[in-house]
């Protein structure tokens, strides 16, 4: 049976962080298409959750992967979102292991910008911020795609965060966290958060590096729906598992002065 959720929430939540009040002609059919969107990819959690109990973890990856693909498609093509993708090359095979992907983070449309990335190379699961677990749809998202929840400004759940994230990371999922901590909500980047390279570090998986431009425009840049175009840049694999503490400390510095510089 299909889980009722009540999606007005997660609305409300949206309007409350726009600088702009947002046009709901425009912006509500979004918001719905959206949502039932993610309703088509909730409904494969069942299914998820069979895999995981039976232990097949690579076919929990190939249906994690095929619901997001089929989400960021279907959601791409309402949205009307386009893209401009260089360094695909980048992207690690399947084979080679379990990665990180680390990203500025301009808006609420970097989650489709992401998953468009991915979605003939592989799974990914988030590193989300605690409040999302409150809205029903958006935990059961988060929960079946091997993605969890970061309480910010919290060591002791920072730390349960770090062991979550190297026991996904070391069965194979590939994971994606944004290091600003926020969204910039425009071109602009902010500084990455010290504490967010300890996830690679500590999982020991290698770092892709990500730049992605104009995701603000499809929300954040006038408080209200608009199409956009997406700029992604997929630099070379960092190996900072293979590094020591010195010289992961200066790859971090490096990764950040990467990703600026595609802006």
């Amino acid at each position: 049976m299909t889980e009722s959720y009540d999606s007005a929430p997660i609305i409300n939540n949206f309007v409350r962080n726009q600088r702009n009040y947002m046009n709901i002609f425009k912006t509500g059919p979004k918001f719905i298409q959206g949502y039932l969107e993610t309703k088509k990819y909730v409904a494969l959690k069942d299914e998820i959750q069979k895999l995981r109990d039976a232990g097949d973890i690579e076919g929990e990856k190939a249906l994690i992967q095929f619901g997001q693909k089929r989400w960021v498609e279907n959601i791409s093509k309402k949205y009307k979102i386009t893209y401009d993708m260089t360094g695909e090359e980048n992207i690690p095979a399947p084979e080679d292991g379990p990665f990180m992907i680390y990203s500025n983070h301009q808006g609420f449309a970097d989650i489709a910008a992401t998953l468009w990335i991915m979605k003939d190379h592989g799974m990914l699961g988030y590193v989300a911020k605690e409040e999302w677990r409150k809205y029903g749809i958006l935990r059961d998202v988060i929960e079946y795609t091997r993605s969890i929840f970061l309480v910010r400004n919290n060591p002791k759940e920072a730390v349960r965060a770090l062991s979550e994230a190297k026991k996904i990371l070391s069965m194979g999922f590939n994971m994606i966290i944004f290091p600003e901590g926020t969204r910039s909500k425009g071109h602009e980047m902010g500084e990455f958060k010290a504490g967010a390279f300890k996830f690679a570090e500590k999982a020991k998986v290698p770092i892709l590096p990500v730049t992605i431009d104009g995701s603000y425009k499809l929300f954040e840049e006038i408080g209200s729906y608009q199409p956009c175009h997406i700029k992604i840049t997929i630099h070379p694999l960092v190996h900072i598992e293979k590094m020591d503490r010195e010289q992961q400390h200066e790859a971090a510095k490096q990764i950040e002065a990467t990703i600026r510089g595609a802006l």
